[in-house]
Parts: C-alpha cells; sequence; structure tokens
C-alpha cells in the first residue's frame, strides 16, 4: 500500500474529505502556520505535502510580471502603465518599494516613486477602497507629509 498521495488523490481529499481507497487513513494530529502534520492508521506521522493556502487580509493575488512579484493584480497593472509612460518619455526613472524612516523605528513602503523628466519626484501607492481606509496606512501617510513634505497619490 501506499504512503504517498498523488497531487490528483490530495485535492479530492481537501474537496471531500474522502480518502482514496489506495491510501490508508489519515488525520491531522497538529497543525500550525500552514504545516500540518497528518498521521496514517498505522500510527506513522508526516508532515503535509501541500499545505492550505492562508487567506490574505484583503484578498489580494500576489502576481508575477516581467519576472517581478507584485502583491496585487491591481499594483501589477499600474506598474505596467507607468512602465509605458517611460517608454514613451513621459516619465525619466520609476522606482518600486521605496522605504521612508518614519518615528519609532517605523518604515512606511511606497509602492512606486516615478521621477519626471524636470527632475519632480512623486509617490505613488496602488491601494484598494478598502486599503484607503486602513487607520495605519493614514497615520503613515500622514507622518510622511508632516516629516518629509512627501505627499502621498493613491492610484
Amino acid at each position: 500500500m501506499s504512503e504517498h498521495w498523488t497531487a490528483e488523490e490530495y485535492r479530492v481529499f481537501r474537496e471531500t474529505g474522502k480518502t482514496p481507497s489506495k491510501v490508508p487513513d489519515r488525520r491531522v494530529i497538529y497543525q500550525h502556520g500552514g504545516l500540518a502534520m497528518v498521521e496514517a492508521t498505522d500510527g506513522r506521522s508526516q508532515i503535509d505535502p501541500n499545505p492550505p493556502e492562508k487567506k490574505r487580509k484583503y484578498r489580494n493575488e500576489p502576481i508575477i510580471v516581467d519576472g517581478i512579484r507584485f502583491d496585487s493584480k491591481h499594483e501589477a497593472a499600474v506598474y505596467g502603465d507607468l512602465m509605458r509612460q517611460v517608454r514613451a518619455g513621459i516619465l525619466k526613472c520609476v522606482c518600486r518599494q521605496v522605504g521612508f524612516d518614519l518615528p519609532g523605528n517605523i518604515r512606511y513602503f511606497a509602492d512606486f516613486v516615478v521621477i519626471y523628466p524636470d527632475n519632480h519626484i512623486e509617490v505613488l501607492d496602488a491601494k484598494s477602497a478598502v486599503t484607503r481606509k486602513n487607520r495605519v496606512y493614514i497615520n503613515k501617510k500622514k507622518q510622511l507629509k508632516a516629516l518629509w513634505g512627501i505627499e502621498v497619490v493613491e492610484v
């Protein structure tokens, strides 16, 4: 009898809760942070090869574009638009994930800092409507304005 499930057998188990007939029954004996230890009916334990995916706080989906990982599809779309503007000569440069130091050993990371041909600098953040209402984000944005005189533009 096989000790390992195929990806398809595991998917069926996750969706239906039914154990494939050729694999002994298993039960979860410990789960923490996306890892699960499972125990077969014969008493042997092993780490679950396909742990459940953790749900994201704002329901965003990470995506990879041009070999760069973005936290959301919206952020990737903004990046694509900014890169078109660079190729058209509207923007001089685009920097991603630029950190700013704030009081209390806190850092604020802007999604994009763009530089125009006349060397004017603008800080852009790709935020959803829900994130714009987040108190921590609002406070960091206010501190950035008060300390550095930088206005964050939400896109």
